[in-house]
């Protein structure tokens, strides 16, 4: 079984670039999201109260329900603040990932596909044998960013200033998808680099 991880920045469409490939293959492929992994996580109450104690009743919208987006605004742009977030959600997802990808082995899968956004930023942990980035311009990160997550831009500026530069990432990559275009050329990239990878 072949395993790819998909990666980039914040706002170039790494889910979508996913949602293609899953659909594209769908018969072969088991996906694993560390986004939405990261949303099972936060429905657990001892993750809920790790983050309690860590940030606070505002990491809170009600009770026991995550506040995701005090956690995008206030504490993802904090250094300090944001690796504690990390020391708390990111054992159990990668742990998550792990199964994900022992029972895709179990059930015959050609292709574990998972996208996992801090990829460099977290020390290459996951295993992968090619390594796709989702990259895009940073105006068109600002703007997708404002229009999807209803950031205000230099809340978004911190946001992407936390992260790894695109083009930092872009160097490491075995393959670069470039998102600043319309969704049939994303369509195009996708299946122009999973096709003959899918059939070696």
């Amino acid at each position: 079984m072949k395993s790819w991880l998909i990666t980039g920045g914040a706002g170039c469409g790494k889910s979508s670039v996913m949602t293609l490939m899953s659909k594209a293959f769908s018969l072969a492929v088991c996906s694993f999201s560390a986004d939405a992994a990261i949303g099972e996580q936060m429905k657990k109450q001892s993750i809920i109260n790790r983050l309690v104690n860590a940030f606070g009743s505002l990491s809170l919208q009600a009770p026991g329900v995550v506040n995701r987006q005090w956690l995008r605004e206030i504490v993802l742009p904090d250094v300090i603040l944001r690796k504690q977030l990390e020391e708390i959600l990111h054992p159990p997802v990668l742990a998550a990932l792990e199964s994900a990808r022992e029972q895709a082995t179990r059930s015959g899968m050609n292709l574990f596909l998972a996208e996992v956004p801090l990829h460099y930023e977290i020390g290459c942990t996951v295993s992968a044998d090619f390594v796709i980035v989702v990259a895009s311009s940073r105006s068109v990160q600002v703007r997708r960013m404002m229009e999807t997550r209803n950031l205000d831009e230099p809340t978004v500026q911190k946001f992407l200033e936390a992260q790894w530069p695109i083009e930092a990432k872009v160097e490491r990559a075995d393959a670069v998808i470039w998102n600043d275009g319309c969704l049939a050329s994303l369509e195009d990239q996708v299946l122009t680099l999973a096709s003959p990878l899918l059939q070696a």
